[in-house]
């Protein structure tokens, strides 16, 4: 009875409901916080196994109210195995989850939110993100790039813990605490890229494993990374060197492990960034100019894609423009497109 009712939930949209408040809406279970307001997403009492590409709302309506979803609990979208009579059974199979994009209202990513999930090679983090929690992708060992938010300040213990796939992770300046082995056997880890303003004493070989991985930092912060326990497990230090990205409104610019949308206004990357840059261009935009050290290099993208790396001492200029060329969007395509965007790219 009880995979039947599973069934009617599905198919009519209706809300199914636990004995503990928690219920599930589209296949995904939530918890109601204390502040009544928001909610988790948290484990599901049944084995639906997430699979392929998921997307995480912003909100869920539930009994005539909506909330705002800003946490990713306890083994939320986890593979879980249990010891049974002396054997291993998968209690909750989610290893077929590919992709993941979290809405700009998760505060925080749970204890082993996604623990396990061996499938999973990308995932979206949103600028609003503060925490990662203990395990919370530990053993996704096909997880090859993570983008660390700005407003980020803790990553939690084994929280990236056997993610032998991945290649660069950068630590932005607000964060001021790493747990014991969170990156512990990142085999495949070649370069990390911190912006803190001060070496602090991170968890208990936290970086153990890491042996081919060089660490950029700020030039004043070298030797005491050096002299620093557990950092000085990177024996390989360097200097960050200053790169200006400039984007405009409408998208964002992914390079190095960062994603930059800002107005005609500096971010700062690093040397040793190298790879392919990625524009993502907002819903009703397209990708207009690419500059790179003064020279228009837009004819080279490709798919929104430019097939090259920039290296240290340069300057990226992106321009995006609502489809249709109507930039001022007055409903009109006229000369005064044109003197908008000459203002846009001379930032006036």
């Amino acid at each position: 009875m009880r995979l039947f009712l599973t069934a009617a939930v599905m198919l009519f949209g209706v809300t199914k409901v636990y004995a503990n408040g928690n219920f599930i809406v589209d296949g995904m279970a939530y918890e109601v916080n204390d502040d009544g307001v928001s909610v988790s997403l948290v484990w599901k009492d049944v084995n639906e196994p997430y699979s392929g590409d998921v997307v995480v709302p912003a909100s869920v309506e539930h009994d005539g109210k909506t909330y705002t979803v800003n946490n990713i609990g306890y083994l939320a979208f986890s593979h879980v195995t249990r010891l049974v009579n002396g054997s291993w059974t998968v209690i909750k199979d989610n290893t077929s989850i590919t992709s993941v994009t979290l809405p700009n209202t998760i505060t925080s990513i749970g204890n082993a939110g996604f623990l396990s999930c061996e499938s999973l090679t990308k995932i979206v983090i949103p600028n609003s993100v503060l925490t990662i929690g203990p395990s919370a992708f530990s053993g996704c060992k096909n997880l090859s790039e993570i983008n660390f938010p700005e407003a980020l300040y803790s990553i939690g213990s084994y929280a990236f813990s056997g993610c032998t796939s991945l290649k660069n992770i950068v630590i932005p300046e607000g964060v001021s605490k790493i747990g014991s082995y969170a990156f512990n056997g990142c085999t495949s880890l070649e370069g990390v890229y911190t912006y803190v303003n001060e070496v602090f004493a991170t968890g208990t070989k936290a970086f153990q494993g890491c042996t081919n991985a060089v660490l950029y930092g700020k030039e004043e912060l070298l030797d005491t990374y050096r002299q620093t326990e557990d950092w000085n497990v990177l024996t390989n230090v360097e200097a960050l060197v200053p790169l200006t990205v400039a984007c405009g409104n409408g998208g964002s610019v992914q390079m190095g492990g960062f994603a930059y949308s800002t107005t005609i206004a500096s971010a700062q990357a690093s040397s040793g960034e190298h790879g392919d840059i990625c524009f993502s261009p907002e819903e009703g935009w397209e990708l207009s100019m690419v500059k790179l050290n003064g020279e228009d290099v837009t004819a080279q993208v490709k798919d929104n894609r430019l097939p090259s790396g920039v290296s240290a001492q340069s300057s990226l200029l992106v321009i995006f423009r609502p489809m249709g060329y109507d930039v001022n969007r007055d409903g009109s395509v006229d000369i005064s497109d044109v003197v908008t965007l000459v203002n846009f790219i001379l930032g006036q």
